[in-house]
């Protein structure tokens, strides 16, 4: 099976979300990624019908006949983190990222992402650690009651210090220990952490079912379209081929090309599939 590539909304955070579904559909993108943050897909507003809810939503995946591959809710600290030291808002944070897991149900989305953020200063290590396997098994025990996968995205250094190399991700998915919480690779991460991408496969055969399929530099977060940093991909493509990988490659920007979404989209898709000579 071919893989399919996949446009985030975030990149279209100054619209409307049903821009980026026109997006993906005018370009020949296979699915969207939902951003769950206003005023796309906040989850409360998707269970309480604000904007038209997860209605709306579902009709955009009808009108442009592009599937939701994935619903990414805000949980990087504003106000929801998986990182709090203070009990009640890991608490109220835990409830949220529940609720994302039925805003993902509600609009169909098959999986449901989450990363950790950056932490506070002068926090005991371990003691979060254990507090994020913690809330991750409650989140994954509701996500499996659902039929929702959750996909378990590490980070940049640069952008947190809990879950950023495959080691991070693969103790949080062998202390959690259940089949409903998997990967989503975000490619910088890799580059930044100085390993090959290799090492997810390797140490955690068949979890990842999801890449952030971005070009990146060294020294920085931020995300590029494939060939504007310093990564090597013909090596990335020939080396997804050879695991068999078959899901989807996710276009998710941000700061770089804020301002020309619609562009970013084009340029995205044709890069992308001359890469994989589609």
């Amino acid at each position: 099976m071919a893989m399919k590539v996949s446009l985030f909304s975030t990149g279209f955070a100054s619209w409307p979300l049903e821009r980026a579904f026109q997006a993906a559909a005018r370009c020949g993108y296979d699915g969207v990624d939902v951003g769950g943050f206003r005023p796309h897909a906040y989850p409360p507003d998707v269970l309480g019908g604000v904007n038209g809810g997860a209605s709306a939503i579902l009709s955009y995946v009808q009108k442009y006949q592009v599937p939701i591959v994935s619903y990414v809710p805000e949980n990087t600290g504003s106000p929801h983190s998986f990182v709090f030291r203070e009990r009640e808002l890991n608490d109220i944070s835990v409830e949220y990222f529940k609720q994302s897991v039925d805003a993902a149900k509600a609009i169909e989305a098959p999986m449901v992402m989450f990363a950790i953020n950056m932490p506070g200063f002068g926090i005991d290590r371990e003691y979060l650690k254990r507090q994020v396997v913690e809330d991750l098994k409650v989140i994954s025990d509701h996500a499996a009651d659902l039929g929702v996968t959750v996909i378990l995205e590490p980070v940049t250094p640069f952008e947190g210090k809990l879950c950023c190399s495959s080691d991070d991700v693969k103790y949080f998915l062998d202390e959690v220990d259940n089949d409903a919480l998997q990967v989503v690779l975000d490619l910088a991460c890799p580059l930044t952490c100085g390993e090959p991408m290799s090492e997810y496969w390797e140490k955690m055969p068949g979890a990842v079912r999801e890449i952030h399929f971005i070009d990146a530099e060294p020294d920085c977060e931020d995300h590029l379209i494939p060939g504007d940093g310093s990564m090597d991909w013909s090596r990335i493509v020939n080396y997804l081929r050879s695991v068999d990988y078959d899901g989807y490659l996710a276009l998710e920007l941000f700061s770089r090309y804020g301002n020309e979404p619609d562009f970013a989209a084009e340029r995205g898709i044709e890069v992308i599939r001359g890469l994989l000579g589609q």
